[in-house]
């Protein structure tokens, strides 16, 4: 089915203003720090990211001129094959078991696997309950 590791994702609010996306993935680019997975929005005049990088430390330390709050987050990032349907039962697992996703995004990037970064109720359950019914990681 799946395999689920936790995670820890930075959120943080900017003002939208054009350029602001590369100001940020420049100073982590400049400083050799590696984005994993990012979300990146805007809603009016407010921009909005989600990052898990090699070192959220160093990255929230850099990151403050242009952010000055940022919240570490415990997440739940999952990886499923490229396939029509592989999030279907990964979600009705966790519903069944009275799990409540809050959000998810993610991307196929290689062709042979899907990756999802879910943020839920709890984390830490929803990683056994995965792991445990798809047998990964020797649950």
């Amino acid at each position: 089915m799946a395999r689920a590791i936790l995670a820890n994702e930075l959120h943080f609010e900017v003002k939208n203003e054009i350029g602001t996306l590369g100001r940020v993935t420049l100073t982590l680019a400049a400083t050799g720090i590696y984005i994993i997975h990012m979300c990146a929005y805007s809603v009016k005049n407010k921009g909005y990211f989600q990052i898990i990088t090699k070192n959220n430390k160093k990255a929230k330390e850099l990151l403050k001129p242009l952010a000055p709050k940022i919240e570490e987050r415990d997440v739940l990032v999952v990886e499923f094959e490229n396939k029509v349907g592989t999030l279907a039962p990964v979600v009705k697992l966790l519903g069944s078991n009275g799990i409540d996703v809050e959000y998810v995004y993610g991307t196929s990037g290689d062709g042979f696997k899907i990756v999802g970064v879910f943020s839920t109720a709890d984390n830490q359950k929803a990683a056994e309950l995965i792991n445990k019914d798809s047998g990964a990681l020797g649950v």
